[in-house]
């Protein structure tokens, strides 16, 4: 329930943050990037959550495939859309990675469409 009340909070402030500011405020950097280590948390937590394989219809719970699907699939986008806008605009100076990292941010809202189709 917690990561969906984050989402709904990334799915406000981060369209507001594209459009309206040019840099980050401060209490609002600092509340993003609690946000970004909750999410790095979730992404890691994924690495041990069992998924049905729709072939033989098993649970995998071992590591290693849940890692290796994970890593195949959904990975590199759930990364990216925790990277801090401070690492962001070191590594790309001349772009304007405030906007751009913020709408990154949005990809979120699928890890919970995601959460709730699991549960139904």
């Amino acid at each position: 329930m917690f990561l969906v009340v984050l989402v709904f909070y990334t799915a406000w402030v981060s369209p507001f943050e594209f459009g309206f500011l040019k840099e980050p405020m401060r209490p609002l950097s600092v509340t993003d990037n609690v946000v970004n280590i909750i999410f790095f948390l979730d992404i890691w937590l994924t690495f041990f959550v069992a998924y049905y394989d729709k072939t033989t219809y098993l649970l995998v719970d071992r590591h290693g495939p849940i890692a290796t699907r994970y890593l195949r699939t959904w990975f590199l986008f759930d990364l990216v859309s925790t990277i801090p806008y401070e690492l962001a605009h070191r590594l790309f100076p001349g772009l304007n990675t405030y906007g751009y990292f913020g709408m990154l941010r949005l990809w979120r809202l699928r890890r919970v469409s995601a959460m709730f189709a699991r549960s139904v």
